[in-house]
Formats: C-alpha cells, sequence, structure tokens
C-alpha cells in the first residue's frame, strides 16, 4: 500500500462526499471537538485524548473517519512522547477573492463553501458543548434572511467584505494592547455569512415572532 500523501483525501476517493461528509463529521461530539482542536494545529491521536479525556483508540478511528470522508487533512508525523506519530490538521482554505470563487469548478466551489461551512458550525457547537455560549456576556447571535434584488445582493456582499475587514482591525488593535498589557484575552469566533436560502421563499411571516423582534 502507498504511503499517504500530506493533505487532503483527493476528491474521488473518499468515504463520504459533500454534504453526507459534513453532517457525518458534526453528528458526534467526540469528533466536533477534534476539528475545533485541529484547528489549533497538528495533533496526533494520542494528543487529542488527553486534551478530550477520551479513549486514544476511539480519536484514532474518529481521525480516520474524518480524514476519509475528506473533513480534515493528513499532516505528516511528527515526535511525540519520542515515537513518530501520525498527525491531522484541519482543512483550511484560502481567502478567496470574487473574482476568483467565480472563476472556480462547481466541485472545487463545493469542497472551499463545505469547508468554511464545517468549520464554523464545529466551534459553534464545540462553544455550546462546553458551556461557552450560555456565559458569554458579549455573545453576539444575530441573523436573517432578507429578499434582495440583484443589486441588493452586490450591496450586501459588500457589506460583508467591509465588515470582515473591519474585523481585521479591530483584532490587530486588541493584538497591540496585550502585547502592552499582558493581558491574554479569550478567542471570539467571528464569521461572516451570506448565502442564498436553499428552499424557495421564506417562512410567512419571517423567521421570528412580533416578540422576539421587539426584544
Amino acid at each position: 500500500m502507498s504511503a499517504r500523501k500530506v493533505g487532503r483525501k483527493p476528491r474521488k476517493d473518499r468515504k463520504r462526499q459533500s454534504v453526507p461528509a459534513m453532517t457525518h463529521a458534526l453528528n458526534h461530539w467526540l469528533r466536533v471537538e477534534i476539528i475545533s482542536i485541529l484547528h489549533e494545529g497538528e495533533f496526533s491521536a494520542g494528543e487529542i485524548a488527553d486534551m478530550t479525556g477520551a479513549d486514544v483508540k476511539a480519536v484514532t478511528d474518529h481521525l480516520h473517519d474524518l480524514y476519509e470522508s475528506g473533513c480534515i487533512e493528513f499532516a505528516g508525523h511528527k515526535e511525540v512522547s519520542g515515537v513518530m506519530r501520525p498527525v491531522y490538521r484541519a482543512i483550511v482554505p484560502p481567502e478567496v477573492s470574487d473574482e476568483v470563487y467565480r472563476e472556480m469548478s462547481a466541485e472545487d466551489r463545493d469542497d472551499a463553501s463545505g469547508a468554511i461551512v464545517q468549520g464554523v458550525l464545529a466551534e459553534a457547537i464545540s462553544s455550546r458543548q462546553n458551556g461557552k455560549l450560555a456565559e458569554d456576556e458579549t455573545l453576539a447571535l444575530v441573523w436573517g434572511a432578507p429578499t434582495l434584488d440583484a443589486q441588493g445582493e452586490l450591496e450586501m456582499n459588500a457589506h460583508m467584505t467591509a465588515s470582515y475587514r473591519r474585523a481585521q482591525k479591530i483584532h490587530a488593535k486588541a493584538a497591540s494592547r496585550m502585547a502592552k498589557s499582558g493581558e491574554t484575552g479569550v478567542t471570539k469566533v467571528v464569521a461572516f455569512l451570506a448565502f442564498r436560502r436553499g428552499r424557495p421563499g421564506r417562512p410567512e411571516g419571517g423567521y421570528f415572532s412580533s416578540k422576539f423582534q421587539e426584544q
């Protein structure tokens, strides 16, 4: 059997494809934690087991399953406790401009967007199952589904991109302050999503009750 190549499992060889792969990755608490941990770097099954308190064999099985489904990447080997161990990493898609995205194939778009959605959802679920959503006094969870014309879609895209750039500047200023103050800080997951709804139209009356909207 040939040696496993560093990177993501080739699309044609994956155990699961597209949506089935992502929903499978997120329907077990340990797989969610594995993906979230791999956002932090490259780790072996033993290291992840130590972080989660899970059995090493269980972590190993989930790592293999996630890799075979194209949900994480193989990162090679590193020395762990004096032994060379296989290590894995999260899928980190590059920042893609509108122009580049328009030139991508449908399959490449699906791979890139799927990795982003999987990452955001894994972090959100991990935060909730670790009690962080409930304890966060600065939590921001706001969403809606406006109906837009062609011009509105372009304007929304520009708004989301500008908001992302603003978030980068806030991050840079916070890093500068912490470098001077010594404050550790907390990691906040900030996501910017604007996509067409999968089903036609929207629920009658909108997504939220009038009581909720008034608060």
